[in-house]
């Protein structure tokens, strides 16, 4: 899957993103972009991005500029029916029977955000999601990405009660089956 991303009418070129399941000996890469595009407080630890991606390899995804790693998406599957008992601080116990799915981080690199790649993020994540035949994804973001969530067919929950990095969180949830 090579989906392209898109500029607005203007651009001159448009750049082609790669996107593919992330590799155990890139998770480092992953963990410094997590860095990058969240608070220490907020973002994951490197040993909870080893833990998505060694017992969930099919929830993480990655998006590649050349050979520079520019978005990522993982999720975990979980027999919860939300995603705060899920918080990752480097510990989970795997869930692999779990009927839905947490979405616990979406990262694009600043310079790329706007260009689709969130966008091609989700959807393998959602397919991989309907293809398990899994009965939701569940996730928290923070309001402005409320709109950006909607657009994937997630219904707003409400706010959180968690309090993770410091931020206010809100629930959203996508139904895959009823």
């Amino acid at each position: 899957m090579t989906p392209q991303a898109s500029y607005g009418s203007g651009a001159d070129t448009i750049p082609e993103y790669h996107y593919r399941l992330l590799q155990t000996n890139e998770v480092e890469a992953a963990h410094q972009l997590e860095m990058a595009c969240f608070t220490p407080e907020a973002a994951a630890t490197l040993e909870a991005f080893r833990f998505r991606q060694l017992n969930f390899p099919c929830y993480f995804w990655s998006a590649w500029s050349e050979d520079h790693l520019i978005g990522l998406a993982c999720a975990i599957r979980t027999a919860e029916s939300a995603c705060e008992e899920n918080e990752v601080k480097g510990s989970h116990e795997p869930q692999r029977d779990g009927m839905n799915l947490c979405v616990l981080s979406v990262a694009v690199e600043p310079d790329h955000r706007l260009q689709g790649v969130g966008d091609a993020l989700m959807k393998p994540l959602v397919k991989q999601a309907l293809n398990d035949h899994l009965e939701s994804v569940y996730l928290m973001c923070e309001e402005h990405l409320i709109p950006f969530y909607k657009k994937h067919g997630f219904k707003y929950i409400g706010l959180s009660s968690s309090n993770h990095g410091g931020l206010q969180w809100h629930e959203m949830k996508l139904v895959l089956s009823e």
